[in-house]
């Protein structure tokens, strides 16, 4: 048999090797082309908000242990309530927090009221002859609330956390009673513009699908856990209110008429399913993001409509 030419051999031998560079290349394409599909995924993103930072020292601690092993993502703060001054000093030092401003003008709980920030007189139609916040909306809505006496005491909140040297990441409101007519929404609208912060709820959130305000205190856990593994793709908003079982918190009695009985076990209770694994092992095997109004901000997304 005659011997095989070296040109032969060679020529055979790079024809392979073109062949596996092509196969390799086009194995390399296509886990590039998967990765960048699964990058391109819609994802579900949560916002956590917890609301009455300020409200009791039990907030204040609940805020501060939920912020530190839980998955609340930002906290309001009730600028005129009475430990306002205690949760100033918590968010000055962990910079890290995203705090807003929980618009307020009401004070709902028995025997534990608050005023307004500016002196009553100059907001009369705020208040009750004692001075004091009215507890429910439908008093407040009653009362027959000035526009302009709402835009004043607003502004004056925010102006005050400004004072303390907070840099609030967005507003938003305690209650419903701002959201009871357009002109108080304008009004707080007016507020997002000037001092440039998206208000909550208002930036394409999707707030109903984590509600589990009213879901009883030994379930809550459990709901979480189910909606987090049912959740679709989108951007959602989950509000609790964090609070712990003390003997200040078991003293709140809310004056609502659809107000939580014993609302010490379900503010309590939700610091529990916020910062439960099982809660914290659904978020990671989901990949679902994470993220606050500091972040919407910066990605240009939290845009005051």
């Amino acid at each position: 048999m005659a011997p095989r030419s070296i040109k032969g051999i060679g020529s055979k031998r790079a024809s392979r090797l073109g062949s596996s560079l092509i196969l390799g290349l086009l194995l390399v394409f296509s886990l590039l082309a998967a990765g960048l599909v699964e990058a391109q995924k819609p994802a579900v993103e949560l916002i956590v908000r917890g609301d009455d930072l300020g409200m009791t020292h039990s907030a204040n601690e609940a805020f501060e242990l939920a912020f530190k092993r839980g998955i609340i993502t930002c906290g309001g703060l009730i600028v005129p309530s009475p430990w306002f001054e205690d949760a100033v000093r918590r968010c000055l030092e962990h910079q890290d927090w995203s705090v807003g401003i929980h618009l307020c003008v009401n004070a709902e709980w028995k025997n534990y009221r608050w005023r307004p920030v500016l002196p009553y007189d100059q907001v009369l139609s705020l208040v009750d002859r004692n001075g004091f916040f009215y507890p429910t909306a439908e008093a407040f809505l009653a009362a027959g609330p000035k526009v302009e006496e709402v835009e004043k005491e607003l502004r004056a909140q925010i102006e005050l956390a400004l004072s303390f040297g907070l840099k609030p990441d967005y507003l938003d409101t305690h209650m419903d009673s701002l959201e009871t007519k357009e002109e108080f929404r304008q009004v707080v609208k007016k507020l997002a513009r000037e001092y440039d912060l998206p208000v909550s709820g208002w930036c394409g959130e999707d707030r109903e699908f984590f509600d589990i305000y009213n879901v009883v205190p030994e379930e809550k856990e459990k709901v979480l856990i189910e909606k987090l593994k049912s959740a679709k793709p989108g951007l959602y908003l989950l509000v609790v209110h964090p609070g712990l079982d003390t003997p200040e918190e078991r003293a709140l009695v809310d004056q609502n008429p659809d107000g939580l009985k014993n609302v010490y076990r379900y503010r309590s209770a939700e610091v529990r399913a916020i910062t439960s694994p099982k809660v914290k092992k659904v978020i990671s095997q989901r990949k679902i993001r994470l993220l606050n109004y500091r972040q919407l901000k910066a990605e240009g997304r939290a845009v005051v409509r």
